[in-house]
């Protein structure tokens, strides 16, 4: 039986009470608890809804998670998930962060993509070359995966929906030119703390590249009667694997012709 909506409302409130005040949930009660993704994405929409109304939150775009096949197993999903980006929990790189307002930091350095037209759901399925037509600009971004969930990303699939994704901050870096004669999915990248390199990776670490994720992205909201606007920003999936950022540290994700995207953690 799907989750009732005044059981996912209850659930989105404590995701939210304990994010707001930086405390960490050990898991949902059980009779608000998601059981499906379906369930996970009612409490999704209970909480971007609570966010807008309570912070004034605007959405601006979408995140896709569990973007290729090693994530998924980490994270018990067989496909992959997404979430909303909000302009409070976005900025323009440089960025600086008090460590202590957030739970695990795990940083993603990914490519996004921003749209130039509405995607109409009633054309749907998309394909990547359909995407790539859509696309106004490209532009490199981190991630911050962040949730208070207490067994973070082994929380499950449907628990991470819930939290909206588990997203906490999304760094935007400058709109890159000369895009369209890149290969994206051979593009490299690199992350780096406190100027040495740790990862390593390229835009093909999201399956079948940026493109085809949102196409996963649109067709996904298509089915239930959403799709991709105008201006809408889309953060694909990370590039290389993620790691997590401690207090005092910098971190610099180097995307070469894409541009860079650092952000520091107080």
């Amino acid at each position: 039986m799907p989750i009732s909506a005044d059981a996912a409302l209850t659930a989105a409130r404590l995701l939210l009470d304990h994010r707001r005040r930086v405390v960490p949930l050990d898991r949902l009660p059980e009779s608000c608890r998601p059981q499906t993704p379906d369930d996970g994405y009612a409490i999704q929409d209970a909480l971007i809804a609570l966010r807008i109304r309570d912070d004034g939150a605007r959405p601006i775009g979408w995140k896709i998670g569990a973007t290729n096949a090693g994530a998924r197993e980490m994270l018990g999903v067989d496909d992959p998930f997404y979430g909303v980006l909000l302009d409070t929990l976005s900025s323009e790189a440089p960025s600086r962060f008090a460590a202590a307002g957030m739970f695990q930091r795990v940083v993603e350095p990914e490519i996004a993509l921003q749209i130039d037209v509405d995607l109409d759901p009633s054309a749907a399925p998309f394909d990547a070359a359909a995407i790539r037509r859509a696309v106004r600009a490209v532009l490199p971004a981190i991630e911050i995966v962040d949730t208070p969930l207490a067994a973070g990303l082994k929380s499950g699939g449907p628990s991470l929906i819930a939290d909206g994704g588990a997203h906490g901050r999304w760094i935007m870096g400058a709109p890159a030119a000369g895009w369209r004669d890149l290969d994206l999915i051979a593009h490299r990248v690199t992350l780096a703390v406190d100027g040495a390199v740790v990862r390593e990776g390229s835009g093909g670490n999201v399956e079948g590249g940026p493109f085809a994720a949102t196409a996963w992205l649109a067709n996904a909201l298509a089915a239930s009667g959403r799709g991709l606007k105008a201006g809408d920003y889309v953060t694909t999936g990370t590039t290389t694997q993620p790691i997590p950022a401690a207090a005092g540290q910098t971190v610099l994700a180097d995307f070469g012709a894409l541009g860079t995207v650092e952000i520091r953690f107080d």
